[in-house]
């Protein structure tokens, strides 16, 4: 389901040429997958999807419809074009409507790696055949997801804006679990190059978090000093960054960033001053899409800079009505990293506690980025610069803000995947933080 360029352009054109609306945007996405899964230390299914899909979206003022299918034949696409037309017609108007963009510079894509591409089902085999054999030595039970992706996406407008991009992506996590099922742990990360991936690593991890866990003692919630583990970490920032930094929502008085007696906190100091958050679309870590909403080339964009507020994203109708320039959505996220090691971090902590990861996340308080969720896969008390036992899940209550104001030290940043974040590329470190709020137990693994 993958196209060339020219091929996915010269499909464009002839979409666009169909059109009888006064402006149109023509989108394609095609991806091609494979995967295994495996539970009870054995593979249990694996497979190779695929799929390609067309959206057409109409205009005539200010009314707007689309329709999306993946019938290629004249008549199809025929179809879809009128679909849209006539969808838009009948449409309301949008009084924030923003006409299509022409020509756009875009950066050159770096999310694609030919390893990825072409891996095969028994690469992906050999890949967790290592985690298999060793979770089975240690009588434990592992889990997990191997997937590999090729797409690409492609946008177009009627005003002669053209962009087509491609990508790869590696997703692996493993989970292992002991016997008596109370000692759980996991790992899991993801890639653009299939070759540079260390499943065998990443199981290792799991089942020594496992073995470590298992058992776990009972703690009082309340306020403690945490070692976040960079999978609980890209979690947090990336739903700060992905869903809060919007300078709409601020402009408006409905986010954190809220100024008092009106505007944003844009240019003020917000956060510590150890903390710095950026997006880059040629990132060696995490490099990401080359364009974002509407067309809009992806940019290097600096949000944080040492506790400064720098950027909110910013949609084209809100920076035309505040006259703005456009800031578009991040299509990747990275947080400086520190010199701090993990072992260094357990050293600094009198009492504290250390996180895997988080899942179930949910938004509380939407004017300062209150979240609640829970931990899971180890939770280990520390005590006098030392690990010393495993203890019960908990639900945390606690904002990234004020988070980001209580970092003590920061370690090396790495690409990492956490489940409950924005779905970006991201790279973060682990975080030294006091004073988070831990609300309730969860006897949960």
């Amino acid at each position: 389901m993958m196209m060339s360029e020219s091929d996915a352009q010269s499909l464009s054109n002839k979409i666009l040429g169909q059109s009888q609306a006064e402006s149109c945007i023509v989108t394609i996405e095609g991806s091609e997958g494979r995967h295994v899964r495996f539970a009870q230390n054995m593979a249990t299914t694996s497979g190779a999807p695929s799929g390609l899909s067309v959206s057409v979206e109409s205009h005539f003022g200010k009314r707007s419809g689309s329709a999306t299918g993946s019938d290629l034949s004249q008549d199809g696409l025929t179809a879809l074009v009128r679909a849209s037309e006539d969808i838009a017609q009948r449409a309301p108007e949008n009084p924030e409507f923003m006409p299509p963009l022409g020509p756009q510079t875009y950066p050159t894509g770096a999310a694609f790696a030919d390893a990825t591409r072409d891996a095969t089902p028994d690469q992906l085999a050999a890949a967790v055949a290592p985690v298999l054999k060793e979770a089975q030595a240690k009588n434990l039970q592992a889990s997990g997801y191997l997937e590999l992706g090729t797409g690409f996406s492609t946008f177009a407008t009627s005003k002669g804006l053209w962009v087509y991009d491609r990508g790869t992506n590696v997703l692996h996590t493993v989970t292992a679990r002991t016997p008596d099922g109370t000692g759980s742990g996991w790992a899991g990360t993801t890639h653009v190059d299939f070759s540079k991936l260390d499943a065998a690593h990443l199981g290792s991890i799991a089942i020594d978090k496992a073995i470590k866990s298992q058992k776990p003692a009972s703690l009082e919630p309340g306020k403690y000093t945490v070692i976040l583990e960079p999978s609980a970490v890209s979690d947090l920032i990336g739903i700060l960054v992905a869903e809060e930094f919007d300078q709409r929502s601020a402009d408006e008085g409905r986010n954190f960033a809220t100024k008092k007696g009106g505007g944003s906190l844009v240019g003020e100091k917000v956060f510590g001053d150890n903390v710095t958050i950026y997006s880059d679309p040629a990132d060696p870590i995490v490099p990401g899409s080359i364009y974002s909403s509407d067309g809009l080339p992806a940019q290097k964009t600096m949000w944080v800079e040492k506790g400064v507020l720098r950027n909110l994203q910013c949609g084209r109708y809100w920076a035309q009505k505040s006259n703005r320039a456009p800031v578009p959505e991040p299509t990747t996220l990275s947080m400086d990293g520190g010199a701090t090691s993990m072992a260094d971090m357990i050293k600094q902590v009198k009492r504290g506690l250390l996180f895997t990861r988080f899942w179930y996340i949910r938004e509380v308080d939407p004017q300062t980025v209150l979240l609640t969720g829970l931990t899971r896969d180890g939770v280990f008390l520390i005590e006098h610069g030392a690990i010393t036992r495993p203890v019960h899940n908990f639900r945390f209550n606690e904002s990234p803000v004020a988070m980001l104001n209580k970092v003590r030290a920061i370690g090396p940043a790495v690409r990492t995947y956490g489940e409950e974040g924005a779905g970006l590329p991201i790279c973060v470190p682990p975080l030294l933080v006091d004073e988070f709020t831990l609300s309730s137990v969860s006897d949960a693994v």
